[in-house]
């Protein structure tokens, strides 16, 4: 096996392994946020992962150039909207509801792609994106055909989500992935500092569950995995990660019910399945059947 090959496939096998991590973080986050306000919650989460990173590579940040800093800004703009609107619709929504609804920006990344790399979609990409669009209106619409704010905020973060991957993919040959991150973070963590003093309050009460559960977020499903995203889209593609992290709805899902007690109507495991299909028709093309 060529060193590409086995790099490509180390970086595969660990984005799955984060996929998992990030899939119970939907669940977390929708039970903390009945002891500390959303915007706290993300000033916490990203100020601490920036400091992290920042005291480990601290020698790295001696190098840091106006390019990586102009490139991981815009990379980190599309990471904190994607936070925002995550924390935000969790609030309306169930964790399990939103874990697929965001799941689905590996939808949009071919198009975002097809836009930025003037790539034509084909066939395959299209019929895909129209099954996934179905499950994703099982999913989320109710009897009256409306959609609840709850899963309207979502898509807009599954939005976002597809933004950043494209950002990291389009900037990662001409920056250090370590030192994005950490721009990344400090970004978004200025953002979310700024919203809690003007919207929320800088007075947080931390107990001892608080405190664990910021520990998790901050290390488990933040420093580790972004670092490690960044890192491994140097040698795999945007449309390739987002279909390894496909699996994060699938965790997502299956957390949220063990951990929260949360109920799946047939309808939305219906839908759930039916966006499985348009990610598996988009991604694999269903190469696996004509060999």
């Amino acid at each position: 096996m060529r060193i590409e090959n086995k790099k490509a496939l180390v970086a595969s096998l660990t984005l799955a392994v984060v996929a998992m991590f990030w899939g119970t973080s939907y669940a977390i986050v929708k039970d903390v946020l009945n002891d500390i306000k959303p915007f706290q919650l993300m000033t916490l989460r990203f100020g601490f992962s920036t400091l992290i990173l920042s005291c480990i590579f601290f020698k790295k940040l001696k190098k840091i150039t106006k390019k990586d800093i102009c490139q991981g800004s815009i990379i980190g703009i599309f990471l904190f909207f994607a936070f925002l609107f995550l924390v935000i619709g969790i609030l309306y929504t169930t964790a399990s509801k939103q874990s697929f609804i965001v799941g689905a920006y590996v939808i949009l990344v071919p198009f975002l792609a097809w836009i930025i790399n003037k790539r034509p979609l084909d066939r395959y990409e299209l019929i895909g994106a129209a099954v996934a669009t179905i499950g994703i209106g099982l999913l989320t619409l109710d009897n009256s055909f409306s959609i609840n704010k709850g899963d309207g905020i979502s898509i807009l973060c599954s939005i976002s989500f597809a933004c950043h991957m494209i950002a990291i993919e389009y900037y990662s040959k001409e920056s250090d992935p370590i030192i994005s991150t950490i721009i990344q973070f400090a970004i978004t963590a200025v953002f979310f500092i700024l919203l809690t003093g003007i919207f929320e309050s800088y007075n947080i009460k931390l107990d001892r569950k608080m405190i664990k559960a910021t520990t998790y977020l901050v290390i488990m499903t933040t420093v580790i995995p972004f670092l490690v995203q960044n890192i491994a889209q140097q040698y795999i593609s945007s449309t390739s990660t987002a279909l390894i992290f496909t699996l994060e709805s699938a965790f997502g899902g299956i957390f949220a019910v063990s951990f929260l007690g949360e109920e799946m109507s047939t309808r939305m495991i219906v839908g759930a399945i039916i966006i499985f299909l348009g990610i598996i028709t988009e991604e694999t093309k269903w190469k696996f059947f004509k060999r």
